[in-house]
């Protein structure tokens, strides 16, 4: 499986002709690639011209495929122009669950994704491990506003683990925080978590095939 993020930094002039190509790109790769498993464009709400985005590909071949698509060489022209900043993250995905469903949404939504980057001790490893899966699985499986738990390595800092989460509201996300397998979670881990980046984003075009486990 193949997993990045990508943080980008656009020029807002290009706005509307960056979000309708981009929505171009992920609505039809989700449409016509099956290995294309996952799509996330996401911006700051506070800072619209910083984005995030969130991409899951079934294996090398699969990914090959979109990048020669002719959205996404669409996405890639359009990008040289509008963009002023790029950073790409590999991830090494270690725990991917999402609900059944698929996702395919664009526009204003209440749903509510989550990127959050934990750093943690070398040692703590697999308790970390063990505590997330605990955590993971049970939300998704009875939490019916947990829609997306992802959990990923940092290629180039194995201490570094990158969640992303989709919520189907803020009110689901306060939810979470309230139920036993959350706060054991944050028990568990107290003593292995060294550091915490946290991020509310707003969805620009999302879409999943669903039903990772």
């Amino acid at each position: 499986m193949i997993t990045r993020l990508f943080r980008l930094e656009r020029n807002m002039d290009y706005e509307d002709a960056f979000n309708k190509v981009g929505e171009n790109n992920l609505l039809t790769s989700h449409q016509v690639e099956p290995g294309t498993l996952a799509m996330f464009s996401t911006h700051v709400p506070d800072d619209p011209k910083t984005c995030y985005v969130f991409e899951v590909y079934a294996d090398e071949d699969a990914y090959n495929v979109h990048a020669a698509s002719k959205q996404f060489g669409a996405f890639v022209e359009l990008a040289g122009k509008a963009l002023t900043g790029r950073a790409v993250y590999t991830l090494n995905p270690r725990l991917m669950i999402e609900k059944p469903e698929e996702i395919c949404i664009t526009g204003e939504t209440a749903i509510e994704p989550h990127l959050v980057f934990v750093d943690i001790k070398p040692e703590g490893k697999e308790a970390f491990l063990a505590a997330i899966t605990a955590n993971m699985r049970t939300a998704i499986d009875v939490e019916p506003g947990v829609l997306v738990m992802y959990a990923a390595i940092q290629e180039d800092n194995p201490n570094r683990w990158v969640f992303w989460e989709v919520y189907a509201s803020a009110e689901a996300y306060a939810a979470h925080r309230e139920t036993q397998h959350f706060k054991d979670y944050i028990a568990a881990t107290e003593d292995i978590v060294t550091g915490k980046e946290f991020h509310v984003l707003k969805p620009d075009t999302m879409v999943s095939k669903g039903a990772l486990r």
